[in-house]
């Protein structure tokens, strides 16, 4: 049995239709606000904070391995009421949610395989989401905007050991905009905002790209409608 951990966004939605077409038995974890996967066998609607619930019903249904996918907003932790399992975790949590998101799931991965749970990478079963090395669209670039991507992918990486974000806008080789907690879709409306405030006449490009040591199982850079 595979357990999923799923939260907002079409994502999820695909890779469940995936596996019902590969007869794959599975159990879903769901984190979505409204509930929006109870209508499928073998659904639990969780909190984010309850940890436990989530472990001890992997456990009964034997599943060995999850696949985290989907959008979870980064809550308020103050306002966050924790079981008892979550609470156990909570100074790990609690110390590794002070560095950033990305730390926070790797301890998270730390923490299920501690249960004896390996987390899996979802594009296992979805591989034609993600994109070739090829361009995929009728855009032709010139140097400048090479050096704009360069230029892009030396920021992410640069601004890894702070995990602020995975995104950077470009204008004519300046740096426009990068993501912060907000996420990629806002980073694109605050360069807009600022371009037209500026009224650059330069072509904006956002250079997304992974960061330094940012786990593909939990974190994958995505780009597109939700």
């Amino acid at each position: 049995m595979l357990g999923l951990i799923v939260g907002e966004t079409d994502l999820p939605k695909f890779l469940i239709k995936t596996l019902l077409k590969q007869n794959k038995d599975f159990l879903i974890l769901d984190l979505t606000k409204l509930n929006i996967y109870k209508k499928y066998k073998n659904s639990y609607a969780l909190k984010i904070t309850e940890l436990g619930k989530a472990l001890s019903i992997l456990k009964k249904n034997n599943c060995k391995n999850v696949i985290f996918i989907g959008k979870v907003k980064r809550p308020e932790i103050s306002l966050l009421k924790f079981d008892s399992k979550a609470l156990f975790y909570l100074p790990r949590l609690f110390s590794a949610f002070k560095k950033g998101d990305g730390n926070i799931l790797k301890e998270i991965i730390k923490i299920f395989k501690e249960n004896k749970i390996k987390v899996l990478n979802s594009m296992k079963f979805t591989p034609e989401l993600v994109f070739k090395e090829k361009s995929i669209n009728n855009v032709k670039i010139n140097n400048l905007d090479k050096m704009s991507i360069s230029k892009g992918i030396s920021v992410v990486k640069s601004l890894s050991k702070f995990d602020i974000g995975q995104s950077v806008v470009i204008n004519d080789g300046f740096v426009l905009a990068i993501e912060g907690p907000e996420g990629t879709d806002h980073t694109i409306k605050r360069s807009l905002y600022l371009s037209k405030k500026y009224k650059l006449k330069s072509k904006s490009i956002l250079v997304k790209f992974p960061k330094i040591n940012q786990d593909p199982r939990v974190d994958l850079p995505t780009i597109g409608l939700d």
